[in-house]
């Protein structure tokens, strides 16, 4: 079953607002959202996509820069 509009927008507010400090509750949350999703939905990708945003951010990246 997709993500609900007002769901996926928190999520995505999170993820793109995380830094070193909160990386790791940010990462439980999606993953947390992650296992709820069947492997065929719509949401899945993108919330995988979330999930390594994430580890570049812990990683001390910027996602989305080389």
């Amino acid at each position: 079953m997709p993500l609900e509009q007002a769901e996926k927008s928190a999520l995505r507010d999170m993820v793109s607002t995380a830094n070193k400090s909160n990386v790791d509750a940010v990462t439980e949350k999606v993953s947390s959202v992650l296992a709820t999703l069947s492997s065929d939905d719509k949401d899945h990708a993108r919330v995988q996509g979330w999930l390594e945003d994430l580890a570049t951010v812990k990683a001390g990246g910027v996602p989305g820069k080389f």
